[in-house]
């Protein structure tokens, strides 16, 4: 009885070790990057402020995220704000947010990281 009860112990055990790998595994993208797959996109064609920014990956061009639009998320694959607009995430990071305005002497500082 013993020996059944230390199996089932350790079953438990390394189920509830694996468990949760395999599901952040599963829900997170991976980075892989092939440059002909990227759509190609130009700053006409984004809303706002009609910025360009580097998606997640460093691969591919997207247009920056507006006021309203959805940011941030598991490794900022919901998306990076443009200049003037901070990325609002209701629980800790890496949650998704929404872009909102900032207070004008936070914008300076952030100009260096888009296009």
């Amino acid at each position: 009885m013993l020996f059944r009860k230390e199996i089932t112990m350790k079953i438990l055990l390394v189920f509830a070790l694996c468990v949760p790998v395999f599901c952040s595994s599963a829900s997170v993208p991976a980075c892989v990057c092939d440059r002909r797959d990227c759509e190609e996109v130009g700053a006409s064609e984004c809303p706002g402020l009609g910025i360009l920014v580097w998606d997640p990956c460093g691969c591919c061009l997207e247009c920056a995220r507006t006021e309203g639009e959805p940011c941030g998320g598991e490794l900022g694959f919901s998306g990076t704000c443009e200049p003037g607009l901070s990325c609002q995430q209701p629980g800790p990071s890496p949650s998704e947010g929404v872009c909102r305005l900032l207070p004008s002497d936070d914008n300076e500082r952030l100009n260096n990281n888009f296009l």
